[in-house]
């Protein structure tokens, strides 16, 4: 291998010793690890960010259990690809093919089903690769039938400690002494957890960096005029999607305003829908917040109507403000409690008819069939306080209210009803 092949497959591991980072996976105690040791290598799908060391991982299992590996890419794949490795096994010398599938979430269900009957009778034994959560890519079946392992982005240290190495494997290499102290930690921390992403990146500053008696020094001047901004990790269409909206929400309900920003600017920076956003922001101002401050609603909705009159990049500021306004807001989920409730009761059988006095009684027969009869008209002071839940409900409760301005807004209900029932004194 040449200095012409990208550095991240030059310092390729060559065994474990050299692999950096999941420790999770890679403990001596961890059940991977033991399955591994154990001399039984079987089905599985590494599944994490990119740049952390998944196919790595295939290639070292293999090597370890003395089995050639069968690469191919779900991108370009097809099932004839897959059939012709499947087929060439041999009895004695080769009883299983040990198929590596990258980007295996890019494979249609159909192609996934595909798979079952030769992983199912262990005539191939499946490795695969993707970024993507395989609760949502890969078909219920073939999840079932494989081991799922995940991977963690690489921690700054871990990417320091391999960046370290790599500069040493360069200045060998080159024959050329290089000093990357200044640098190492920004490579780190731009990089975004991706190890491959940060072997190129020092590749790249390592080659517009001129030497000086015989000497290079990284410096981070370079590193920024080659790498003008950093480059958001975040993918629509990924579980990356879901994973920061999660974030955006949570932080929202536990009331961070610091937080909720965070997630704001890194899923608009990464081309986030702004009305996907905004969405979110109404489902939390309704769900988390509620009648403690009805107006959260208000502002979530009113941004969104600002947003479709500015687009961007105005329209970001309109987001902010409102979620802000959500973030600090008073929290209660009284409302999606109280909804749930009633569900609740109906889906364990208490579904009743609507009772005869609160029945439609626009039509000329109606009150033959006793339709509206009992029916009160509130508005008029001192009439009578009827039921308007069926019999067998008439004493139950969905909502109870949790904060201070909803307790305080039931108790003016109970005040104006009492007052407006009574009936007027009598003239003597």
């Amino acid at each position: 291998m040449t200095d012409i092949n990208p550095l991240a497959e030059r310092l390729r591991p060559r065994n474990l010793d050299e692999f950096i980072g999941q420790r999770h996976i890679l403990a001596p105690d961890s059940p991977f690890m033991a399955q591994f040791l154990g001399g039984r290598l079987t089905s599985t799908i590494f599944w994490g960010p990119p740049g952390t060391g998944k196919t790595t991982l295939a290639r070292l299992l293999c090597r370890h259990h003395g089995l050639t590996m069968h690469e191919l890419s779900a991108v370009n794949a097809t099932l004839s690809d897959v059939r012709k490795i499947i087929d060439s096994r041999t009895p004695l010398l080769n009883p299983q093919a040990v198929l590596f599938l990258d980007e295996i979430h890019r494979f249609n269900k159909a192609q996934q089903d595909a798979l079952l009957p030769a992983v199912e009778t262990g005539d191939v034994i499946l490795l695969g690769a993707t970024t993507e959560n395989p609760a949502f890519s890969i078909i219920p079946a073939l999840r079932s039938r494989v081991r799922l392992v995940e991977f963690h982005a690489f921690s700054v240290e871990d990417l320091i400690a391999g960046l370290s190495r790599a500069v040493t494997f360069l200045s060998k290499e080159r024959r050329c002494e290089t000093d990357a102290a200044d640098v190492l930690e920004p490579l780190a921390i731009l990089s975004g957890g991706d190890f491959r992403r940060a072997l190129g990146l020092l590749d790249e500053l390592w080659a517009a960096t001129a030497p000086a008696d015989g000497k290079k020094t990284l410096a981070r001047e370079v590193l920024d005029r080659i790498l003008p901004s950093f480059v958001v990790r975040y993918d629509r269409a990924s579980d990356e999607h879901y994973n920061h909206a999660s974030a955006f929400q949570k932080s929202l309900r536990g009331s961070d305003p610091q937080a909720a920003l965070y997630w704001l600017a890194k899923m608009l920076d990464g081309g986030e829908d702004p009305r996907f956003i905004l969405r979110r922001l109404m489902v939390t101002a309704s769900e988390d917040v509620g009648l403690a401050d009805p107006q959260a609603l208000v502002q979530a909705e009113t941004a969104l109507r600002a947003f479709e009159h500015l687009g961007m990049p105005e329209g970001r500021l309109v987001i902010a403000q409102a979620v802000l306004y959500v973030a600090t807001a008073p929290k209660s989920n009284a409302v999606i409690e109280a909804l749930g409730d009633a569900s609740g009761r109906i889906a364990k059988g208490e579904s009743y008819p609507v009772p005869l006095h609160l029945s439609d009684a626009h039509y000329a027969s109606a009150a033959d069939l006793g339709r509206g009869i009992d029916y009160v008209y509130p508005h008029k002071s001192g009439s009578a306080r009827i039921t308007y839940l069926p019999d067998k409900l008439a004493d139950a409760v969905f909502y109870r209210p949790k904060s201070p301005a909803e307790r305080e807004r039931m108790l003016k209900l109970q005040t104006f009803l009492t007052s407006h029932h009574r009936l007027p004194p009598q003239a003597p």
